[in-house]
């Protein structure tokens, strides 16, 4: 698992002076927010860019010889590029989506599909996110519908939280499709060693990358990862919900196919099937109407996390996650879930997830709520989990602060003491 963070100039960050640029903290500042793993909170400029296209340039994209389409469609190719320079990546290899969940399944369904054959096997970590699980028991069930049988492989984590790479060396074999997986994982909080995974596997194994919790978090350089699939979502990096963006590698584009068809979908009828003329992943896998408003926000939204600098966020939040597990870690009948409280990292992602033997994880969550401290508690839509796997988790961002946490370990102190 990855440690520590990669030492860089950038200077530390001021929360109070970020709180500002989001409204949310002007209305409600007495707000701890520590669900960012969920969803973040919205800066004004994504705010007034998602209300400036409603009231001041509503219409559909490149679809007239009008202006107000012929702009909209060129915002649209901007953000598109914006977002693809920050994952460093091409923008014709860059699908916008509804957000992580669908990008997910449109892998499942867009590549497994047409790929997959009788025997072959997938590879997949029941404790992960269920949107990076699900698609592929589905895909199983679609295929035996049609004769064929696929095997679903399953690999664990270990009790400090990463992967348990032993388990994916013994089980990836010749007819290993496919390994779908996480990059920094959703409840646990640990960067999930795909270049390491990626060793083992090999070159002839796609991978699918859920990075739902890395985007807009850390940098993220699909070139540097190697995967084939990158997921993630525009909700969990400031943009607004309903956003978010598939990168496809090159060398797999042209074996998808798509999805959905509709308004803008290069498909020629020919014979008694169809014939795909695409030259993107956009044009393979986008159809209809888009989120308009949506990926304009995701643009907004890069130009806030590059203006602030992705070195110094990445800062910042590590530096918050030790220092929370250094005030939890003294709390009386405190049980860690894997990760940080586990591991002892002298780096962290923004996640912390725990329980009390003496109280429960809604009773818990009531308290803090009482507080304006907001957490997740339960499962965490984790696919294979039983009750003792219920955790609180603290996910945080730029916005949080020591203080916060000081606040936060008070309020525990009192709950638990």
């Amino acid at each position: 698992m990855q440690c520590s963070l990669p030492k860089s100039g950038s200077t530390k960050l001021d929360p109070a002076s970020l709180r500002a640029k989001f409204p949310i903290f002007e209305k409600h500042p007495e707000l701890i927010y520590f669900d960012n793993a969920s969803t973040s909170q919205k800066p004004l400029v994504v705010l007034d860019e998602v209300s400036r296209y409603h009231t001041e340039q509503c219409a559909n994209a490149g679809r007239a010889a009008y202006s107000w389409s012929t702009q909209l469609d060129k915002a649209i190719s901007e953000s598109r590029a914006k977002l693809a320079k920050f994952i460093g990546a091409q923008p014709e290899d860059l699908a916008f989506t509804s957000g992580a969940t669908e990008s997910l399944n449109t892998v499942a369904l867009a590549w497994g599909l047409l790929n997959l054959q009788d025997g072959d096997e997938i590879m997949l970590c029941p404790r992960d996110h269920k949107s990076a699980v699900l698609p592929w028991y589905n895909i199983k069930d679609i295929l035996a519908a049609q004769g064929k049988t696929i095997h679903i492989k399953t690999f664990g984590i270990h009790e400090v939280g990463d992967y348990d790479l032993k388990s994916i060396k013994e089980q990836v074999s010749a007819r290993t499709r496919l390994l779908a997986m996480t990059h920094i994982h959703h409840v646990f909080g640990l960067d999930m060693e795909v270049p390491e995974i990626r060793e083992i596997v090999g070159d002839k194994v796609l991978i699918s990358l859920d990075a739902s919790q890395s985007v807009g978090h850390i940098k993220v350089d699909v070139a540097a990862l190697n995967v084939d699939f990158l997921s993630f979502s525009g909700h969990k990096m400031f943009a607004t919900t309903g956003t978010g963006g598939l990168w496809v590698s090159p060398r797999v584009k042209d074996t998808l196919r798509p999805v959905k068809l509709g308004g803008k979908s290069e498909a020629t009828p020919e014979g008694n099937g169809l014939v795909f003329n695409h030259k993107s992943t956009a044009e393979l896998l986008e159809a209809g109407t888009q989120n308009i408003p949506g990926i304009l926000s995701l643009g907004k939204a890069v130009d806030l996390i590059e203006s602030i600098g992705q070195d110094a966020i990445e800062s910042h939040v590590s530096d918050l996650t030790v220092y929370l597990y250094g005030k939890l870690v003294n709390l009386p009948g405190i049980v860690f879930a894997p990760g940080m409280g586990i591991c002892r990292c002298e780096a962290g992602f923004g996640i912390i997830s725990f329980r009390f033997e003496q109280l429960s994880n809604l009773d818990l969550s009531f308290v803090l709520d009482e507080e304006n401290i907001f957490v997740r508690a339960g499962d965490h839509c984790t696919y294979a989990k039983d009750k003792s796997e219920e955790y609180v988790r603290v996910s945080m961002h730029l916005y949080n602060s020591r203080e916060e946490v000081d606040h936060f370990i008070a309020v525990l102190e009192g709950a638990v003491g």
